[in-house]
């Protein structure tokens, strides 16, 4: 859907066109019979980021891992805030 309006119609109706363009419309603003601008409705930003594991099936741990890579993780990042890996 389109239409045109001129200039002075834009300024005298402002909050309407802008809600018949956040509708839907697409409008050309005319001048002296020539177009100057086109207003359309913005595609809507998806939200939220776009997660490229969501799917991912983990699987079971390898039998051959004893320890819990993420135990070593918080252990070794204890021992830096601590200062004790700084010591020596």
């Amino acid at each position: 859907m389109s239409r045109e309006v001129t200039v002075e119609e834009l300024r005298e109706k402002l909050d309407e066109i802008i809600a018949d363009v956040q509708q839907g419309e697409t409008l050309t603003v005319v001048a002296d019979g020539k177009a100057i601008v086109t207003m359309q409705p913005t595609v809507a930003p998806r939200r939220g980021v776009p997660y490229p594991f969501r799917d991912f099936d983990w699987g079971p741990r390898p039998e051959n891992l004893k320890t819990d890579p993420a135990a070593l993780i918080i252990e070794e990042r204890e021992r830096e805030r601590s200062g004790e890996k700084y010591r020596s």
